[in-house]
C-alpha cells in the first residue's frame, strides 16, 4: 500500500518522542510527510481530511501533560486516520494511551494503532541513567516494522473499534509543588539555549537566568539542551523521584503496539 501523504504530530521536549514518531513515519514511505512539532508555543496547525496521522506525546505520572491537550485542541480531523504514540520513562505508562485516544477521538481523529515506547527519562542522570539513550536502534528498527503492520491494517480496511490499555477516571495526578530547574551561574554563559528550548516559555535570560517556576511542567528540556551543564533539578522532591525510578524501574522494558 502506497500513502501519498502522512502527517506528524509530536510534543517532545526532550526529544524522544519525535524520535519514534518519525521513525514510524519513514517507515510508512509515504510519498509525501509533513511534520507539525507543537512543542513550542508557536507551531503551525492545519484542519485534516483522510490522510494517515500520527500524534506523539510523552508521558507525565500516567497521563498527557496538560499542555499537549490545550495545543492538540488546535487542530481540528474529519474522521482521520490516526496512530498514536505515548513515550514514557520505563515506569508506566498508565492511561495516558486511553486518554489520548479519547482526546484525538473528540477532535475528530479515527484512532486505527497505537504503541508505547520507551524515551530516556526527563530526570535521568549520567550517575543515576534511566532508560538511557532509549529509545535506541532497536526500538526505532521496531518502530519501521509496525509501520507495515499499519499499512497492512489500513489495506484490509478493518472498522472495529480500536482498543488500548488504561482505565477510566484517568489516574489522578498528585498536586504538584512549585518548582523548576535551577542554573549554576558559575558555568552559565547566558547563551540562552534553556529559553529557546522551553515549551512553555518560562525561562528569561538577561544579565542571569530567570524562572517562572509556577508555570514550569519539569519537562527538563533545558537540563537536556544546555552545552554547559548549567541547569540541573535537584529539588529534594525529584532527587527523591530519580532515586525511586533509578532503583525500581531500571530493568529494560519494550515497546507494546494496539493494532
Amino acid at each position: 500500500m502506497n500513502l501519498p501523504s502522512v502527517n506528524l504530530i509530536y510534543f517532545s521536549p526532550t526529544g524522544t518522542s519525535r524520535k519514534v514518531v518519525k521513525a514510524i513515519g519513514q517507515g510508512l514511505e509515504a510519498k509525501q510527510i509533513s511534520e507539525f512539532d507543537i512543542t513550542q508555543t508557536d507551531f503551525e496547525f492545519k484542519n485534516f481530511g483522510n490522510e494517515l496521522t500520527i500524534i506523539g506525546v510523552p508521558v507525565y505520572k500516567g497521563r498527557l501533560p496538560v499542555d499537549v491537550i490545550s495545543r492538540l485542541k488546535k487542530f481540528k480531523a474529519k474522521n482521520t486516520p490516526v496512530v498514536l504514540v505515548a513515550v514514557y520513562g520505563n515506569r508506566d505508562f498508565d492511561d495516558a494511551l486511553l486518554e489520548l485516544k479519547d482526546v484525538s477521538t473528540e477532535l475528530g481523529f479515527s484512532p486505527v494503532a497505537a504503541t508505547a515506547f520507551i524515551g530516556e527519562h526527563s530526570y535521568s542522570t549520567e550517575s543515576k541513567p534511566i532508560a538511557k539513550n532509549r529509545p535506541d536502534e532497536t526500538d526505532l528498527l521496531k518502530a519501521k516494522q509496525f509501520a507495515g503492520e499499519i499499512l497492512a491494517k489500513l489495506e484490509k480496511n478493518e472498522g472495529a473499534e480500536l482498543a488500548v490499555s488504561g482505565n477510566y477516571p484517568y489516574k489522578e495526578l498528585p498536586n504538584a509543588p512549585v518548582m523548576s530547574p535551577r542554573t549554576i551561574d558559575v558555568k552559565c554563559t547566558l547563551c540562552s539555549v534553556c529559553a529557546d528550548v522551553c515549551p512553555v516559555d518560562v525561562i528569561e535570560v538577561n544579565k542571569t537566568v530567570i524562572t517562572n517556576a509556577e508555570a514550569c511542567i519539569w519537562c527538563c528540556a533545558c537540563v537536556k539542551a544546555c552545552p554547559e551543564d548549567a541547569r540541573i533539578f535537584d529539588a529534594p522532591l525529584i532527587n527523591q523521584i530519580t532515586n525511586n525510578l533509578f532503583e525500581n524501574c531500571s530493568e529494560r522494558k519494550e515497546p507494546v503496539f494496539f493494532i
